[in-house]
């Protein structure tokens, strides 16, 4: 393990000084190459429609969350109704009522897949609500990076290679004034 995380880690380096060499050399056409940064997650959380979407969402994970615990208050007043009255029951009552316990948790289970999971209602209600937004963004930094001659942009709010950003590289709050005043 430590092995792969020096590889990766000389790996990274050196892509970092063949990215800043190439700059420096004028590796590009344009006579070197330019770097731009922006925090992605910051522009978001600038821009209405983001902090509309993220209010939705909220709001439904919450009544998602209210329905699983409904499932759970369910699930053990019925265990504990089961507990207390099981030496009353017959050996078909008994089977019975766990046959019940064991489908309300396969309920709990798959209310909790269906909304919650990696491919759930949640999920795919995030994944609408924010491609048009990601795509505003998208074309406002490119326009920026076009209009100022950059040639890369990353998000420096993302985990990557970048290791150093000029804040004079820093486009975060021109594509946030752009987009607002496109409004």
């Amino acid at each position: 393990m430590k092995t792969v995380f020096t590889f990766i880690l000389a790996l990274a380096t050196c892509t970092a000084f063949t990215v800043s060499a190439y700059a420096q050399k004028g590796g590009a056409a344009s006579g070197g190459a330019r770097i731009a940064v922006a925090d992605l997650e910051k522009i978001a959380k600038e821009l209405p429609e983001a902090k509309e979407a993220d209010k939705r969402l909220t709001d439904v994970r919450g009544k998602v969350l209210d329905t699983l615990k409904m499932f759970e208050t369910r699930f053990k007043d019925k265990l504990e109704a089961y507990n207390k009255g099981k030496a009353m029951m017959t050996a078909d009552a008994q089977k019975k009522e766990e046959e019940d316990l064991r489908n309300l948790q396969q309920q709990y289970g798959m209310y909790q897949e269906q909304m919650l999971g990696a491919s759930g209602e949640l999920a795919r209600m995030r994944d609408s609500m924010l491609k048009p937004i990601l795509a505003r963004i998208q074309e406002v930094v490119e326009q920026i990076a076009k209009e100022e001659g950059y040639n890369f942009v990353f998000d420096k709010g993302a985990q990557s290679v970048l290791m150093y950003a000029d804040a004079k590289a820093d486009i975060t709050f021109k594509v946030i004034d752009r987009l607002l005043k496109s409004k």
